[in-house]
């Protein structure tokens, strides 16, 4: 008994064959082949007569009518089949040419009739249709049951051996025998208060729409509830990750003074109000999960470093963690250069160095050694890119973790160094490139914000310029 859960190759008219290539979208399942969705639509809803049809040269348009003669014929290129139909209805007939698709002379008979949907072209024997879908029909003027031609028609992204017209003839049985077995996957208030389409309904309309109207009111349906699913989840996390505990970090209200009045520069209000917010996250047994948002220059890394040198004097260690071996060699010089008078053992560690700042100097050393302190706890800060998570890199008290441009690393990646932990270190991210999923991980919940929106004072203005190929070099 086939069922939603039912496996496609188990399906008939799909078998083994189609299972592998379906399995390329992700297909496993009929409730799976039932939620693919359509790519885009084709609109073969007017149905006009051939003699109209003849005027309208290099439009698309859709016809109906009575099939007079059909033929298979080579081309002057003799590896392209034609295969020729002359079709007619009350107002004139027109011919057809389909190219290298010869089992359709076999398929299409003549007397047959058809709807044909597709280019009006010219060719050297005048006025003809180009390659048009088509579909057989009982009688001309009937398009109630019509799947290819004769409406709103769905078009699939594609894959070899599996085209938009297979899958529509696969589809629609399905629709007729399952769709009412869908079950409602949003409750009914917001269904009521938004005025959504019910699941089956919005499921049937995205495949065949009445009308495009009818589409679009699916698509806002799912849109939502995609959005509405992943939010829940992503809150459902949080919920989880509230339950765990995080080390707490008491700021130290007096080394916080020391390092401002260290800064060859005044920090910002702004600077001030993240970092205070972030520090106050610390304090807590709740692991801190933030977004540092402000733009190139703004000031970010200081606010993190301060965040790092609480976490460290607080007898904990911090990663921080850069998509780029540039971007962390350009954080290990800045934030060794910050705390150089803090008596702070900062490391590096890339795939192609490792180094140790300590006692005022830098020094190289090999990556085994590197790992050894660390594990040891003999580096309180260390800074670094994918390697920091490498099999082999271990953390003795990993506190807090500060991810530049965080939307780079991969969710493992980032979840890595914070799993299979008793306590969770904070989290910090870091970004100057509100992207779209950067910002929905704040709007889902996923993410607080704090928000660097002022530049610091006598900064330079920040400059884009276009290096031409013969100015490489100096580049």
């Amino acid at each position: 008994m086939i069922t939603l859960s039912t496996k496609v190759e188990e399906v008939p008219k799909i078998g083994t064959v189609y299972a592998k290539r379906l399995k390329k979208f992700g297909i496993k399942t009929v409730q799976d082949l039932l939620f693919y969705f359509p790519a885009r639509y084709d609109d073969f809803s007017e149905i006009i007569s051939i003699r109209q049809a003849r005027q309208r040269l290099n439009d698309v348009v859709c016809v109906q009518g009575q099939i007079v003669e059909i033929e298979n014929s080579n081309s002057f290129k003799k590896f392209m089949s034609l295969t020729e139909a002359t079709v007619q209805d009350n107002s004139g007939e027109i011919k057809v040419i389909w190219f290298n698709q010869p089992y359709l002379a076999k398929s299409l008979k003549e007397d047959d009739f058809v709807c044909l949907a597709g280019k009006i072209s010219l060719g050297k024997d005048g006025v003809y249709f180009n390659s048009p879908s088509y579909e057989r029909i009982n009688e001309i003027g009937e398009n109630d049951e019509l799947t290819h031609t004769g409406r709103i028609v769905p078009v699939y992204s594609e894959t070899r051996g599996v085209t938009s017209r297979w899958l529509r003839y696969v589809i629609k049985p399905l629709l007729y025998r399952f769709c009412d077995q869908i079950q409602e996957s949003l409750p009914e208030e917001i269904i009521k208060k938004y005025k959504f389409l019910p699941i089956q309904e919005a499921v049937w309309q995205l495949h065949f729409p009445d009308s495009f109207e009818h589409a679009d009111a699916a698509k806002a349906r799912f849109s939502f509830e995609e959005l509405f699913l992943i939010q829940l989840n992503v809150l459902k996390e949080k919920i989880k990750l509230m339950v765990k505990k995080a080390h707490a970090c008491p700021m130290d209200a007096d080394l916080m003074k020391n390092f401002t009045d260290s800064l060859p520069f005044q920090l910002t209000d702004s600077q001030k109000k993240c970092a205070f917010a972030i520090l106050k996250d610390l304090e807590k047994t709740v692991p801190m999960s933030r977004l540092l948002e402000g733009d190139v220059g703004s000031g970010k890394t200081v606010v993190a470093t301060m965040a790092a040198l609480n976490a460290v004097k607080c007898g904990h260690q911090t990663a921080f963690m850069a998509p780029t071996e540039i971007l962390a060699k350009q954080h290990f010089k800045t934030v060794t250069e910050l705390l150089k008078d803090f008596d702070v053992k900062i490391g590096m560690l890339t795939g192609k160095d490792a180094r140790i700042f300590k006692e005022q100097n830098t020094y190289e050393v090999s990556k085994k050694s590197f790992n050894g302190d660390l594990e040891n706890g003999q580096i309180d800060i260390a800074i670094g890119t994918h390697s920091l998570i490498q099999k082999g890199v271990e953390f003795k008290d990993l506190a807090l973790v500060i991810l530049d441009e965080q939307h780079r690393f991969g969710v493992e990646q980032r979840d890595h160094l914070i799993k299979n932990k008793k306590l969770v270190p904070h989290l910090l991210s870091m970004t100057a490139t509100p992207i779209p999923r950067t910002l929905a991980l704040t709007a889902y919940g996923d993410l607080d914000l704090s928000l660097i929106d002022e530049m610091p004072a006598n900064r330079k203005k920040t400059k884009t310029i276009i290096v031409e190929p013969s100015q490489r070099k100096e580049a």
